[in-house]
């Protein structure tokens, strides 16, 4: 995705290897029978060495969400959170977003 606010350096090959297993793994964990109350999973993008952006589309409201993870720290605790509507839906956890695929940022790399 292209277009994003913040610079966007490319990690080292082997680097990015890994994040894009990890990335593959994620992307696997998210896609099941949409849920009309569950967000929906729209997409992903590495923006770093340990970093990336999950997008969620919600299902109650007319936003995108970018949850800001990070690769090495996404295990089941924090899969679960950002399938529940009510986590995402948080208000105390968005930031304002300077990326054009997602209405708010979530930043989940405390996580």
């Amino acid at each position: 995705m292209s277009g994003m606010g913040q610079a966007v350096n490319s990690p080292e090959p082997e680097t990015e290897q890994a994040a894009t297993a990890r990335l593959l793994d994620l992307v696997r964990a998210f896609v099941t029978t949409h849920v009309s109350w569950k967000p929906l999973f729209i997409g992903a993008v590495i923006t770093g060495d340990d970093r990336m952006r999950l997008y969620f589309r919600s299902p109650e409201r007319d936003r995108t969400y970018g949850a800001d993870v990070l690769i090495s720290h996404t295990g089941p605790g924090l899969l679960g959170s950002l399938v529940s509507p009510a986590f995402l839906a948080n208000e105390h956890l968005h930031q304002p977003s300077d990326d054009p695929h997602c209405d708010v940022i979530v930043d989940l790399t405390d996580y």
